[in-house]
């Protein structure tokens, strides 16, 4: 039990990882070039990518959006 446990975080840390949100954001028709590339940014903290991977389709655009403007990585 302890063993499933152990294997069940890891894989949820590994639905959250760098890679798996470049893949969404690379799948994301609505984003330009630009601010996909700029988005990568945004997923260097942890708690942004497990927000990012569990918001739905719509919400996860205009969540990204915001970040990008607020982090001042958003370029018109």
């Amino acid at each position: 039990e302890e063993e499933a446990k152990k294997r069940e975080e890891a894989s949820k840390v590994d639905d959250c990882s760098i890679r798996n949100c470049i893949t969404v954001v690379e799948s994301m028709e609505e984003l330009s070039s630009e601010e996909k590339v700029k988005s990568f940014g945004v997923f260097k903290d942890a708690q942004n990518r497990k927000i990012f991977m569990s918001a739905g389709p719509m919400t996860r655009l205009i969540w990204l959006r915001t970040m990008l403007v607020s982090l001042n990585f958003y370029c018109y």
